[in-house]
């Protein structure tokens, strides 16, 4: 969002599915059963810009140095 060149491993991933249908005709078509294709959209975001939209938690400056262990 930024402009700020981050390593595609650095940058926080955030992916969601986008509707071009209106919510509710998509609930009217829904209930005669209709499938209504919604396609991915994936973003990265640096820490800084995902830290401002609220994707990622500010941390304290020692929490920030620990590493958490992914599973």
């Amino acid at each position: 969002m930024c402009g700020e060149m981050v390593p595609r491993d650095k940058a926080k991933k955030v992916t969601r599915r986008v509707s071009f249908v209106d919510p509710q005709l998509a609930r009217e078509l829904r209930q005669k059963g209709t499938y209504i294709a919604a396609p991915l959209e994936t973003k990265y975001y640096c820490i800084s810009c995902a830290v401002h939209r609220g994707i990622v938690k500010v941390r304290a400056k020692e929490e920030r140095r620990r590493r958490t262990r992914r599973r």
